[in-house]
């Protein structure tokens, strides 16, 4: 009944059951000969046996184990160092091994995919126990998937600690898997891999100059496709840039009438104390002497980078007070719902009628069933006798803050059917400016032609090339120098950003491949080394 168990090069001899967890089967080696491993000299002569306990997969819940007799030959070759050797099954088990061969593979796979700690949970209650030191060894004794080179490759980076060391990753596009991970974000490093394989004909990449580069110098021949979202994304950081410079002047602009009938709005956050009014008064002082402090040395010539290390401001800080011809405000933050909203109308009505009483006022709310404390009836009241700009009066015209820069830059580059009634009136608020009308006018037609331009295989290639130039002529020309060095910057990559309008390509497969990296990487805590980590990646590719 034992003859037709899968034990390759081995006999049943007898299944022992050592309770309801545990059974070995002892097996007996059949082959009639083996061979000497130093000078693979053919032996039928026993010297002895002895037996071996390796581990196997296990046999309907139970953890099964092996008796396996192995017997060691005498080597007939005199010239042979060796005087005896034992028999080899290399199909199934490895030399010294406490584990077949398909055990090895099923334990390396559950950590593929749960990792050491999680993978040695998880077979233990799969009958197939071991240590989550083993499982890792076994991971890295997997081989790694052959495959083609690719023909088609998505190139983008990922971190291994943020803001500090970053990789690359490249996927094949085709095939739609991870290709190869890099441990370094270099040209150097992409282009010496182009090399080895020598297939590529396509590289879908964001528009990092590095990595163009790298694919300049690794694969000359091929095609560079910029990718559409990356595009849209520096569209918009540009615009957010740009938009910071003007907006306390933007701020000065009339809100553009809204519809009738709006209930009483706060403007504002409730002042709560006089000590967080001076310590933002503090933070804007200290913000505006850094502000004046990088146009004094702009102006004086210094380099942006040497800026930022004297003051101790980063990069992109310094980018913005140098670009910016005023002192950027902070934009209001977006007011969160408060309890008292529902009630400001009756609480304006009374404030007319002479009841200025704080307590009075939040007595009379609890009647109409307000279910909060005093305190912000209290905050309304005395925010309400110092000052009127917390609170908007007039229904009829409700003047609500002017959103973020990089809000605003956001609400430029969505297609306008897609706002609501309060964005598309931040938007007119703004393009009453004529410099911003003229540079949100661009800003949308590049949006527009990128998003149309997604599928690439049902329309003809010659239209969006056409107005893609059209654009890129009228905006080298504009007279905005934010508007005008992105155009410039699009024009030295053309090649790439015609390609993104016209072929299928993008990073869209890359940058989920690198989500599923993330988790990988996560699984692992963050502290399993690159090898472990590349490993882990191309087989659950």
């Amino acid at each position: 009944m034992y003859e037709h168990f899968p034990f390759p090069g081995c006999r049943v001899e007898q299944v022992i059951r050592l309770g309801p967890e545990r059974e070995e089967i002892a097996l007996q080696a059949t082959c009639p000969q083996a061979f000497c491993p130093t000078c693979f000299t053919p032996s039928t002569a026993v010297h002895s046996w002895y037996r071996r306990h390796p581990a196997d997969l296990p046999n309907l819940g139970q953890a099964v184990g092996l008796q396996l007799s192995v017997r060691r030959f005498y080597c007939r070759n005199g010239a042979c160092p060796r005087q005896t050797f034992a028999e080899a099954l290399p199909e199934l088990l490895s030399p010294r091994a406490r584990r077949t061969q398909r055990l090895a593979t099923a334990q390396g796979r559950a950590g593929v995919a749960c990792g050491g700690e999680a993978g040695a949970r998880l077979l233990q209650q799969l009958a197939m126990p071991t240590s989550a030191d083993t499982v890792l060894r076994l991971v890295r004794g997997l081989p790694l998937p052959t495959a083609e080179a690719p023909r088609v490759v998505g190139v983008d980076e990922w971190a291994l600690t943020k803001g500090q060391r970053y990789g690359t990753i490249l996927v094949d596009l085709e095939k739609r898997r991870v290709a190869d991970l890099l441990p370094e974000r270099s040209a150097s490093a992409l282009a010496a891999w182009l090399q080895e394989r020598g297939s590529v004909e396509v590289i879908a990449r964001d528009r990092s100059g590095e990595y163009a580069r790298g694919a300049t110098l690794g694969a000359p021949a091929a095609l560079q496709v910029a990718d559409r979202w990356h595009l849209l994304d520096n569209l918009r950081q540009m615009l957010a840039r740009w938009l910071a410079g003007l907006h306390g002047r933007l701020r000065q602009l009339p809100p553009v009438a809204g519809a009738e009938g709006l209930a009483p709005q706060r403007a504002g956050p409730y002042v709560r104390t006089r000590s967080e009014e001076a310590l933002r008064a503090q933070s804007r002082a200290r913000r505006l002497a850094h502000y004046e402090e990088v146009r004094r040395r702009v102006g004086a010539g210094e380099p942006l980078q040497a800026i930022g290390r004297a003051l101790g401001l980063a990069r992109a800080t310094v980018r913005r007070y140098a670009a910016a011809p005023s002192f950027p405000e902070r934009a209001a933050r977006r007011l969160l719902p408060s309890k008292l909203d529902p009630y400001l109308g009756h609480l304006e009505a009374r404030w007319a009628a002479g009841c200025q009483n704080a307590m009075g006022l939040w007595r009379a709310l609890r009647a109409l069933g307000f279910a909060g404390s005093s305190h912000p009836v209290r905050r309304w009241a005395r925010q309400r006798r110092t000052s009127s700009e917390g609170v908007v009066v007039n229904p009829s015209a409700p003047v609500p803050p002017l959103p973020s820069p990089r809000q605003l830059a956001w609400l430029l580059v969505q297609a306008p059917e897609e706002l609501d009634e309060a964005q598309a009136a931040s938007l007119a608020r703004i393009v009453q400016d004529e410099e911003v009308a003229r540079v949100a006018e661009l800003g949308r037609r590049l949006a527009t032609l990128v998003r149309s331009c997604g599928t690439g295989r049902d329309q003809p290639a010659v239209e969006p090339l056409r107005t893609f130039g059209a654009w890129l002529e009228e905006a080298c020309a504009c007279g905005v120098a934010a508007v005008e060095s992105f155009a410039a910057a699009l024009r030295q990559e053309a090649a790439a950003v015609r390609a993104a309008l016209t072929l299928p390509w993008s990073s869209g497969q890359t940058e989920g491949h690198i989500t599923k990296l993330k988790l990988i990487k996560r699984q692992m805590y963050g502290r399993a080394n690159f090898d472990l980590l590349r490993r882990r990646v191309l087989l659950a590719a």
